[in-house]
């Protein structure tokens, strides 16, 4: 997070504090999203692969639970934005559980942020002004690139 300021700091986390108090419907949205966009990213879930219809998406538990885990992990991000040594640390485990457990290429990584970003700005609207979204884009931007980092020194 060293490449943001103190206004993006504070873009970030006047939005999140919105967006995080219905934590469960909008991380839902999210994987939905990302799923109806990218459906090849439902092979890394072997419970998704078979879901299909929106009806089954909005119901099934597992994407719920997914749903919360991406919130809470951008909730842990946000939290320690202040505190890079901890935010290092966080987004080090999420890269390597996501190389090793789950085999998940680090470009999907890439694929949410911008699905996050659209769901952002659909949501907010004139809220989510061009500076407050610039603020969202190098946050994620800087969280990629971090994870991509993490990714090549585990396989280097």
């Amino acid at each position: 997070m060293a490449a943001l300021t103190e206004a993006d700091k504070q873009n970030i986390r006047g939005i999140w504090k919105t967006v995080f108090e219905n934590a469960e419907e909008n991380g839902r949205t999210i994987v939905i999203r990302l799923f109806e966009k990218y459906p090849e990213t439902k092979v890394y879930f072997k419970n998704f692969k078979n879901i299909s219809t929106m009806e089954e998406m909005q119901k099934n538990e597992q994407i719920r639970i997914h749903g919360l885990r991406v919130m809470n992990s951008l909730n842990q991000v946000i939290q320690n934005i202040d505190n890079l040594n901890e935010v290092y640390s966080i987004l080090t485990h999420l890269a390597k559980r996501h190389q090793y457990v789950h085999r998940v290429d680090v470009h999907n990584f890439k694929l949410i942020f911008g699905v996050i970003i659209k769901i952002l700005k659909e949501a907010l609207g004139a809220t989510f002004t061009e500076e407050i979204c610039t603020s969202w884009q190098k946050m994620l931007s800087f969280t990629y690139d971090y994870l991509v980092s993490c990714y090549h020194k585990s396989s280097g």
